[in-house]
């Protein structure tokens, strides 16, 4: 007869959760939310891509807001991939929130034309969100 193993968790449980009379809560990832914030990094990226070709004007400012915008959204489509591969996930993550980050200040800050604003500050909204869906639903460091 096999004697039962004692199965530890290295997920750190909630503090309150260790009162007496309370069952131990563990704080998990949540697996099903990632394949989305991939699909919504992915569709950012891909947007921002045809937006810079498709939406931009082609006066002096639309020429360098496309620049600005191309190199970001290769950057992101480049780190989505790094996502699907066996490398960590939290670097790619954080380049993805960066550029979330950075183009909401851009589309905030810089003096565009109304397409330049309203596509940067909807692609920077958009990785925001795949970046809290990808990092509570990663389970890789």
């Amino acid at each position: 007869m096999a004697t039962p193993v004692q199965r530890t968790s290295h997920v750190p449980t909630h503090p309150a959760a260790t009162e007496p009379g309370l069952e131990p809560t563990a704080a998990e990832p949540v697996p099903v939310v990632a394949p989305l914030g991939w699909l919504l990094a992915l569709s950012g990226g891909v947007g921002l891509l045809l937006a810079t070709w498709l939406v931009y004007p082609t006066d002096y400012d639309g020429m360098w807001a496309g620049y600005v915008g191309s190199i970001v959204g290769t950057v992101v489509l480049l780190a989505a991939m790094v996502l699907r591969t066996s490398f960590p996930a939290r670097p790619a993550i954080g380049v993805i929130g960066l550029s979330g980050v950075l183009l909401v200040m851009l589309g905030v800050f810089r003096d565009s034309s109304h397409a330049v604003l309203v596509t940067e500050l909807a692609a920077g909204i958009v990785l925001l969100l795949a970046t809290g869906l990808l990092a509570a639903g990663s389970q890789r460091d």
